[in-house]
C-alpha cells in the first residue's frame, strides 16, 4: 500500500476502535484521492484478517448491546459471533456494501456505511479480543 502508514503502526493507533477510526487512519495527511483510500482501507482490512489482528462481528449475531438490546445472547469472546467467511468474501461482502455516490470523506452516507457494517473485532498480541 503505498502512501500510508505500516500496517502495524495503524494498529498502534485505532487498536479497539471502529471500521471508521481505522479508514481515517490510512492516510492521515490526506494524500490520498478517496477512491485510493478506499482500496488502500481494504487491503488493510484483508491484511489485518490474513494476520489475525482483526476479525469481524458476523452479520446478525446477536451481540450489540443497546437500550432495546440490553442483554444480547453473544459477546465477542464467542466464536459464533465472529464472520467465519475467509478474508476475500469479508471484504468482498464490505466493498459491495460501499455507497458508490460518495465521492466525499465528509459525505453522511459514508458515515451511515460505517455504522451499518459489522464492528471490528481487534486481536490483542495476547489472543484478547477488543471491540469498539
Amino acid at each position: 500500500m503505498r502512501n500510508i502508514y505500516e500496517i502495524a503502526e495503524i494498529v498502534r493507533n485505532v487498536f479497539g476502535l471502529s471500521a471508521s477510526a481505522l479508514f481515517s487512519a490510512i492516510d492521515p495527511d490526506d494524500l490520498l484521492s478517496l477512491k485510493e483510500k478506499k482500496w488502500a482501507f481494504f487491503e488493510a482490512i484483508k491484511q489485518l484478517l490474513d494476520a489475525g489482528k482483526i476479525k469481524f462481528i458476523a452479520p446478525g449475531a446477536d451481540c450489540y448491546v443497546s437500550p432495546a438490546n440490553p442483554c444480547p445472547k453473544l459477546t465477542i469472546q464467542d466464536s459464533e459471533s465472529h464472520w467465519s467467511a475467509t478474508a476475500e468474501e469479508i471484504v468482498a461482502s464490505l466493498s459491495a456494501q460501499w455507497p458508490i455516490q460518495v465521492n466525499d470523506e465528509n459525505d453522511p452516507e459514508l458515515t451511515v456505511y460505517f455504522y451499518s457494517i459489522p464492528a471490528i473485532i481487534w486481536v490483542g498480541d495476547d489472543g484478547s479480543l477488543v471491540s469498539s
